[in-house]
This record gives C-alpha cells, sequence and structure tokens, in this order.
C-alpha cells in the first residue's frame, strides 16, 4: 500500500526544493538601513541650506532699505481766467519729506510766488539736501524735479503747489496738521502762500518716476 503526504505540509519545502515557504522573510542588512536613514537625513538638510539661501537672495538686506534713488516727479499746474484754462507760469511746487526736518527755518516770503528767489536760496538748498525739492511750474505750467525715493520701503513726502495766477478761494486755509508741517520748514508759514490758492497731497515716491494728478486752480 502506498502511503502519502497529508495537505497540511503544503507550506513546507519537499525533498525535490520544487515548492518555498510563503512564510520567508527578506532580510536586509542593517547597515543599508542605516546608510538609507543617513541619506534622508542629508538630503532634508540640503533642500533647507538652499531654501536659505534662496530666501537671504530675494529678502531685502539693511543695504537696500538704505538704498537711495533718484525719482523724477512730473506734473503740471492751470488756472481759470474767465472760464479759460491756461497754463500757471510761476507756480511753486514744493515736494517735502515727511520724515526729514531741516535744522533750521526758513522764511516762507523765499519760495512764495510773488518773491521767489531762483539763486542763493537757502530754502531751496535746505529742502533740497533733505532729499525734498522746491520747482516753479515753466510757461506751459509744466514741471520736472528729482527727489529721493527707496524701491523698498518708499519715502513719503507733502506736496505743497501754491498757485501764481489763480484767484484765491473764500474760506481756504492751511489745516492744523498741514500748518504744523510747514511750520517745521518755514516761519513765518503765512508768507508761504499768502493771498494764492493752493493745492496739497501726499505720496510715497518708491520708484524713479512719479506722474502728479494735473492741479487746476
Amino acid at each position: 500500500m502506498a502511503s502519502g503526504h497529508s495537505g497540511d505540509n503544503l507550506g513546507e519545502q519537499g525533498e525535490s526544493g520544487e515548492v518555498q515557504s510563503f512564510r520567508e522573510l527578506i532580510q536586509i542588512p542593517r547597515w543599508v538601513v542605516y546608510a538609507q536613514a543617513l541619506l534622508l537625513v542629508i538630503t532634508a538638510g540640503v533642500f533647507f541650506m538652499m531654501g536659505l539661501l534662496v530666501s537671504g537672495l530675494t529678502s531685502p538686506t539693511s543695504a537696500d532699505f538704505n538704498r537711495t534713488l533718484d525719482c523724477r516727479v512730473y506734473g503740471a499746474v492751470a488756472y481759470r481766467d474767465e472760464g479759460d484754462l491756461k497754463a500757471d507760469r510761476g507756480a511753486v511746487v514744493l515736494i517735502l519729506p515727511t520724515n526729514r526736518k531741516p535744522n533750521a527755518r526758513s522764511q516762507g516770503a523765499l519760495v512764495h510766488p510773488d518773491s521767489f528767489q531762483a539763486l542763493d536760496n537757502e530754502a531751496i538748498d535746505r529742502i533740497h539736501r533733505l532729499g525734498g525739492a522746491v520747482v516753479r511750474a515753466d510757461e506751459n505750467g509744466q514741471f520736472e524735479v528729482t527727489i529721493d525715493s527707496n524701491a523698498v520701503v518708499g519715502v513719503p513726502y507733502q506736496v505743497l503747489i501754491v498757485s501764481k495766477n489763480g484767484a484765491q478761494e473764500d474760506g481756504s486755509s492751511l489745516t492744523k496738521d498741514q500748518f504744523a508741517s510747514l511750520a517745521e520748514f518755514f516761519s513765518p508759514v503765512e508768507d508761504l502762500i499768502e493771498n494764492r490758492p493752493f493745492f496739497w497731497m501726499e505720496l510715497t515716491a518708491d520708484g524713479e518716476r512719479v506722474d502728479l494728478p494735473e492741479v487746476e486752480f
């Protein structure tokens, strides 16, 4: 009588070696596991350093915050004369830095349209040293002038335009804050705009050019 094996032994290797156990495990040397872990750590470190490098190249530095650029300011001034719009030749444009103040105040009359001094004017020189500017409109009512600019943080300015030929409107006067700002540059402030209409605005120079809106008196 022939004898055989039961089905409970199917997972074991027979004498012929043809049947393999499904419970057999794959063995990996320990040093391979450690090497893979070390490689992951090195890769993460490399990407971290690259991120820091890119951030350093793109983020503004202290030199960027202090870098001063030249910004060209353009504008035009006009006034109404019996309904006709005409160029306000001789109108005075003052661009005063908000965060910089002179060590001494100048006479307001030095930059008033009727008594403007183009040469040897201490008021113009002081404002220019602070990065601002003073200019008069030409025969076409246009003006252009250079001020300091900063592309990172911007440089804030207060702009005052005093008309040469426009008629003053009743009740027009400086606000308390405007008067206080001008008082840090001029004394007396009243001489700066005496009997003349004026225009006031604020701007931030953060590029190489600023175009002001056309001003009409």
